[in-house]
């Protein structure tokens, strides 16, 4: 399973820093379209919008696995170490019924409304827009399996197991 996660966690390293390397190409395109050569490319800003929603999605999925998320620590920290376990199990169990519930089904009810939507300066269908919700929440719904799975609660910025 550690093999795993680490397989993925590259895979998502890898598909964000392509993302968010071709939003900056594209965006450097934009302003040299607008304001050099004095057409603006509606285009590029499309496909932006789209790999930005991707990017945000993807990174936030990873962020997840890496337990870098915004999370309050103080209560937790006062806790003893079986405390600390128990909280850090009800919320990956939360984590995993928001992937489940709202991310990938929601997210797979939201991709088949809008099948037949088109954006229009690209042509894409929208659902491939709409799609990073789905995948997004396979993979925060694998981390969140995985700390249900190998408990791994850091402990105290003391190294001790609460009061």
């Amino acid at each position: 399973m550690s093999r795993l996660k680490a397989s993925i966690d590259r895979l998502l390293l890898i598909i964000t820093g392509v993302l968010i390397t071709i939003m900056s190409i594209l965006s450097i395109w934009q302003v040299v379209a607008r304001y050099v050569l004095n057409t603006p490319s509606t285009v590029s800003e499309e496909i932006i919008r789209m790999l930005l929603i991707w990017f945000s999605l993807t990174s936030a999925a990873y962020v997840f696995g890496q337990k870098k998320h915004i999370a309050i620590h103080f209560i937790r920290e006062k806790l003893h170490k079986k405390a600390q376990r128990m909280m850090e199990r009800l919320s990956n169990i939360i984590l995993l019924i928001i992937a489940l519930v709202l991310m990938i089904w929601g997210g797979i009810q939201v991709v088949e409304l809008t099948l037949s939507q088109i954006a229009p300066s690209t042509g894409v269908s929208m659902a491939m827009m709409y799609g990073a919700l789905p995948v997004s929440g396979i993979f925060v719904a694998f981390y969140a399996i995985h700390g249900l799975t190998t408990s791994e609660v850091s402990l105290s910025k003391d190294g001790s197991d609460g009061p």
